[in-house]
């Protein structure tokens, strides 16, 4: 077993190898305990001296495997039960670290980074299951686009031994406790404190930390609490530096105005980058740059990453906080369906009949109209859903859509096996779809920022899915609790401005400025079309539809060319190239017979 450091964090430094009991088991640990104090206590450790992967190892002596369940922080571990012969893969509940294996018939490899198990040989042969699902926009759980190389879910873990392998869930999203108080004002001093936290957990003492900034309540928040915190003591005290994302081609993603109103109250001005999101190539990355392991990639790709290696790498940031999540744990989605149903659900008729007044007083939608969604989204949230043969993209190979109907009746991962509340099981479902869309997913080639992502905290994410839905939301008024309890810590214009969800056209105005030239893209000769995965001619009519303002399926067209250019650049197979060793993230790695 190895360990790669990477001293991010105060304690960071404590963890610089594997480290092995006398009764022969060995952990390698990757990430951050945020509670390392209190399970020291427990333990009868000495919090400031044990590392924390001492804290892990005395952990699994004392509890076994429900020791997982017991960590509260960011990380990804591998543990060698020397006894049992048993090897163990956990992820946090978050997945806020990868942890990729492979499985052959003699041994397990497993590793941090997707590059590692890439490059040592193993079979590279594309996954059917990966590329069926990605051109279908379903979620790919533990797939990767290699057949051999899964990667282990956030919130559970593997156990192996005897060559067998079995998956064990530590956390669940679906959170059946409820937390009730009397009055407003305590849930805003919970949330407050436990935002507080979160924020403090992510920006301690260790290598410099820049967070990003874009002119939204979610990252502004995050600044402006860390601001806050630091400056109560010390008004002159070092603040965060920050880092924006613009792009004037988009009129709907005018962020400048808004993240200049924090940076002018701040003080301090960060680093701002344009995104381009118009300028779309549709040409495959030169892979003689290096190999994206993930499709999505073009050759304005890498443009953009050098951009962010030379203005931001090259300045020392390792760590970048993020403001993602906020959205599905806070209600920023303006949408009273959940409780509704719940009210439908558990018959409670005078609520329902209320409160779908009131909803439907915001977008004056008839109230039997409401009603009637109410019944569908409470029908449709106890059902297995299968794949809608008309909604998927008409140029998907038809075999893959036997495999398609099968995979989106596996995706929920348990979440149906017991009853609960709509509104729970739909926090469940979002936390999911959270899962599948953090940037660490998506590795770089240049360089690999270690991402925090404060509202993903679990302490936090615990206590907003335990609490009253209308303390999150109600009619006409999205983050509801989040408006009030952060009204003296972020800017009016912020906590106030419309929501930030929007259509973005620079992609459909893209796609439609090169239909001509992507024709010539999806010929005979296109690698999804040799393999059987896409019909060449539907394809090239829905390029002629997008062409005449048809935009139904404009998102799976994006799907199936950025995958046919991954398959482009890495046809050749290069030497793989990631980040300098010696720069890259804290990394563990291994092989057992």
């Amino acid at each position: 077993m190895s360990l790669q450091p990477y001293p991010s964090h105060e304690r960071s430094t404590m963890d610089a190898a594997p480290i092995a009991d006398i009764q022969g088991n060995v952990v390698s640990f990757d990430g951050r305990l945020d509670n390392y104090r209190e399970l020291a206590e427990q333990l009868g450790l000495d919090a400031a001296a044990a590392s924390d992967s001492e804290i892990v190892i005395c952990a699994f002596q004392r509890w076994e495997e429900s020791c997982f369940a017991r960590f509260t922080g960011d990380w990804a571990m591998a543990l060698w039960s020397g006894p049992n012969r048993q090897l163990y893969l956990a992820r946090d509940h978050a997945g806020t670290r990868t942890l990729y294996f492979a499985q052959t018939k003699n041994e397990v490899r497993w590793s941090t980074f997707l590059d590692a198990l890439v490059q040592t040989g193993i079979n590279r042969s594309l996954s059917e299951d990966y590329a069926a699902r990605y051109l279908a926009q379903l979620p790919m759980r533990d797939l990767t686009p290699y057949e051999s190389i899964h990667s282990v879910l956030p919130g559970h873990y593997l156990r192996i031994a005897d060559g067998k392998i079995s998956r064990h869930a530590h956390w669940s999203a679906l959170i059946r406790e409820t937390i009730q108080y009397k009055s407003e004002a305590e849930y805003d001093e919970h949330f407050v404190s436990l935002f507080r936290q979160a924020v403090a957990r992510r920006t301690g003492p260790g290598a410099p930390i820049l967070a990003e900034l874009s002119g939204g309540m979610d990252s502004t928040s995050i600044v402006c609490m860390s601001d806050h915190m630091r400056r109560m003591n010390d008004p002159n005290a070092e603040i965060l530096d920050t880092l924006s994302y613009f792009d004037d081609s988009e009129a709907s993603f005018d962020e400048r105005t808004y993240f200049s109103i924090t940076e002018k109250i701040r003080g301090r001005v960060g680093t701002h980058i344009d995104i381009e999101l118009r300028n779309r190539t549709f040409e495959p990355h030169d892979a003689a740059e290096g190999l994206y392991l993930i499709p999505g990639a073009d050759n304005l790709t890498f443009r953009k990453e050098r951009r962010f290696h030379d203005t931001v790498w090259l300045r020392g940031f390792r760590s970048i906080l993020s403001g993602i999540g906020g959205d599905e744990v806070l209600g920023g989605v303006p949408t009273g369906l959940p409780e509704l149903s719940d009210h439908l659900v558990f018959f409670r008729w005078i609520r329902l009949c209320r409160e779908a007044v009131s909803w439907s007083m915001v977008d004056r939608s008839p109230l039997a109209l409401t009603l009637a969604r109410t019944a569908v989204h409470s029908s449709k949230t106890f059902q297995f859903q299968t794949v809608n043969n008309q909604k998927l993209p008409p140029w998907i190979s038809t075999r893959f859509r036997p495999a398609l109907h099968h995979a989106k009746k596996t995706l929920h991962l348990g979440l149906f096996s017991h009853w609960g509340a709509p509104s729970r099981l739909d926090n469940a479902m979002s936390w999911w779809s959270i899962m599948e869309t953090l940037p660490h997913l998506f590795p770089l080639i240049l360089s690999r920022p270690e991402y925090r992502y404060p509202y993903l905290d679990k302490d936090l994410v615990e206590y907003l899915f335990s609490i009253p839905r209308a303390q999150i939301l109600r009619p006409g008024r999205r983050r509801f609790l989040m408006r009030r309890a952060l009204a003296k810590i972020v800017p009016g214009e912020i906590l106030e401005r419309r929501r930030k969800a929007f259509q973005l056209h620079g992609p459909l105005t893209a796609l439609r400025e090169a239909a001509d030239d992507l024709q010539g893209l999806f010929t005979n000769s296109a690698h999804v079309v040799q393999r059987g995965w896409i019909n060449a001619d539907e394809l090239r009519s829905g390029l002629n539809q997008i062409a005449r303002g048809d935009t139904r399926h404009w998102q799976g067209l994006l799907r199936a060319i950025t995958l046919e250019l991954w398959l482009r650049s890495s046809h050749h197979t290069p030497t793989l190239r990631t980040a300098n060793p010696a720069d890259a993230l804290a990394s563990i790695s291994s092989t057992v017979p």
